[in-house]
């Protein structure tokens, strides 16, 4: 048993103990950060539970009956807020399996169709206050197409948030990458199609890499709304984030 706690907004902290599935990952770090004040929720959260279990029991989705935050594979991702040089493909592309502060995950594993995964961009949420947290949950479908050290496949939403208050965001369908050697070779296609994600070769380097994102080109990038990002952060505008998040709204 491994006790989580999460700091969704300001006061609003889940507690609890979650029992985790064998193929899931190791103990996770405490976290919280605050911003804005509002009443405790702790009643509303049986103490059992994580905002994502929350937030996935309310999906009323009936794929998704029964599944929690820890039935998901966790992997490190970019998304595509924010894309990367010379991505013209908007997708998740994988970085790597786990996340940090959730334990180390096999060097072994792999993800395939039908696999189950959380992913989160952990770069991007280090950014500009804290205000983008990406994270997206859903079941891996059919190939979509492949790329020089990628495989492309469309992802079975079940949930999605982009805010630090994980407001749920609607979204019909997405598309992941894959890095080839962390998917099964049965799986891979023979047909090879033109870069479109800005992957790049790097001298010395065994493995494509992912593109450059804006801060790696522009060590002074900002927000393209950092002027309300800076009054989110100072309390000054607190619905910015349902803003945020309604207009990424695809559904």
């Amino acid at each position: 048993m491994t006790t989580h706690r999460y700091s969704v907004i300001s006061h609003i902290r889940i507690s609890g103990e979650v029992t985790v599935p064998q193929n899931s990952l190791g103990p996770t770090n405490q976290s919280s950060s605050t911003h804005h004040f509002l009443p405790h929720f702790n009643h509303i959260l049986p103490p059992t539970k994580s905002v994502f279990d929350y937030l996935l029991k309310r999906q009323e989705n009936p794929e998704i009956r029964g599944c929690y935050e820890f039935n998901y594979i966790a992997v490190t991702a970019y998304s595509p807020f924010h894309r990367g040089e010379g991505q013209h493909t908007p997708a998740w592309i994988i970085t790597r399996m786990g996340i940090d502060g959730e334990g180390k995950m096999s060097e072994e594993a792999r993800i395939k169709p039908g696999t189950a995964v959380r992913i989160f961009d952990q770069e991007l949420s280090e950014k500009n206050y804290g205000f983008e947290r990406a994270w997206i949950f859903g079941v891996i479908g059919r190939p979509h197409s492949r790329e020089p050290g990628y495989h492309l496949f469309w992802l079975t939403p079940h949930l999605m948030t982009i805010t630090e208050d994980p407001i749920p965001v609607c979204i019909s369908a997405a598309l992941i990458v894959i890095p080839n050697h962390l998917l099964p070779e049965e799986y891979h296609l023979d047909r090879l199609h033109e870069c479109s994600l800005g992957q790049r070769m790097l001298h010395g380097t065994p493995r494509i890499q992912p593109p450059l994102r804006p801060w790696d080109r522009d060590r002074v990038w900002k927000h393209p709304m950092m002027n309300k990002v800076e009054q989110w952060h100072l309390g000054l505008m607190p619905t910015l984030e349902k803003e945020w998040s309604q207009f990424h709204d695809k559904d």
